[in-house]
């Protein structure tokens, strides 16, 4: 019985050596492990055998098969190695190589136009603040002069994240407002920041009005600030960002956190303020909300309303975009269309 395992295992490492195909190598495998394999058939002899003689034929038996599998498999390998390489310099033909034209990653034309944005502010002084996504109610509404049952609460439809009392329920923010309780609690006056950041609110979604949004803000506090600087800041934002001839109009309005408010509305860009179907004909957009801080939210920061005065300017860089490009429906710019974001980004370079 050894004498035989050693002839099995001599016959057959030679019958793997020389095979050069899968085919071959499975026949092999067959003749060994299949039904009728001599390896499967072979320990049915071995009730026969004396214990001693067992005792050698078993470790020998199981040494046997393990090498023959080892030899097998890796000969399988080395086949397949050497079809691919054969494959490859078969298929290789220098002449058919495609040029693969490399694709340059850009900003979103909502990020470019941000930036341009806070590189117009950032001349005069400006720097930026981020303001946290996640806040509290007290922050969010309540320092900015908005306390609970309020009815401007329902202007922004609101997500919050847990039920805690008023002060510390927890929300995603309705604007970037809340910024400027976290700007003038941590920096005293006089100071000129700017943000601009990501804001939820429970919307019905159509061409002007998404559930997530940017907004940018301003936040200027100073001695002897007046409705003067914000129409000169509103000017040369509008100026930057669209054309130089375009004039700007302040018409009241009402936010809690500033007094007096305004709408700011810009000559249409479109039709020169000759009427259009943009503008409503009407010869001009709003683009903007804007006031003095409201004295009220100066105290709530700490801050003396009888020293200081304050400007908060917020604008929502989507819509504005909207204008630039002349885009009709807000949901456009998340939509993912390539072809549709490249080609705002190529105009706005």
């Amino acid at each position: 019985m050894q004498d035989k395992l050693n002839q099995i295992k001599s016959d057959y490492l030679n019958q793997i050596n020389k095979a050069n195909s899968l085919s071959q190598l499975d026949q092999v495998f067959l003749r060994l492990f299949g039904k009728n394999g001599e390896i499967t058939i072979l320990p049915k002899d071995f009730p026969s055998l004396a214990k001693n003689e067992l005792k050698v034929i078993g470790p020998l038996f199981n040494f046997v098969k393990q090498e023959l599998e080892k030899a097998i498999d890796e000969k399988r390998h080395q086949v397949k190695e050497a079809g691919y390489k054969t494959l490859a310099t078969e298929e290789w033909n220098p002449d058919q190589l495609i040029e693969i034209k490399k694709r340059q990653g850009q900003l979103h034309p909502i990020s470019e136009f941000e930036k341009k944005i806070a590189d117009l502010f950032i001349k005069l002084g400006f720097q930026q603040f981020d303001g946290p996504q996640v806040d509290t109610d007290l922050n969010n509404f309540e320092l900015l002069n908005i306390p609970p049952q309020h009815p401007a609460r329902d202007m922004w439809d609101t997500f919050y994240i847990n039920s805690g009392g008023n002060q510390n329920k927890l929300l995603l923010r309705t604007h970037t407002s809340n910024t400027q309780i976290h700007v003038m609690k941590e920096l005293k006056p006089p100071f000129r920041m700017m943000t601009i950041g990501r804001c939820f609110r429970y919307e019905n979604l159509d061409a002007r009005h998404e559930h997530t949004f940017d907004q940018f803000e301003i936040i200027y506090v100073d001695r002897k600030l007046s409705m003067a600087n914000l129409q000169y800041l509103s000017e040369y934002l509008l100026k930057g960002m669209f054309v130089d001839d375009i004039s700007v109009r302040l018409s009241p309005g009402y936010y809690p956190f500033t007094e007096p408010s305004a709408h700011i509305f810009g000559t249409c860009v479109f039709c020169k303020s000759k009427g259009c179907k943009i503008c409503g004909n009407t010869g001009e957009l709003e683009l903007a909300g804007a006031g003095m801080i409201h004295p009220n939210v100066l105290k709530n920061c700490g801050i003396d309303p009888e020293e200081f005065s304050g400007i908060a300017w917020g604008v929502g860089p989507g819509r504005m975009a909207m204008l630039k490009y002349d885009v009709s429906d807000l949901r456009s710019f998340n939509s993912a269309d390539l072809n549709f974001l490249k080609g705002l980004s190529s105009e706005s370079k």
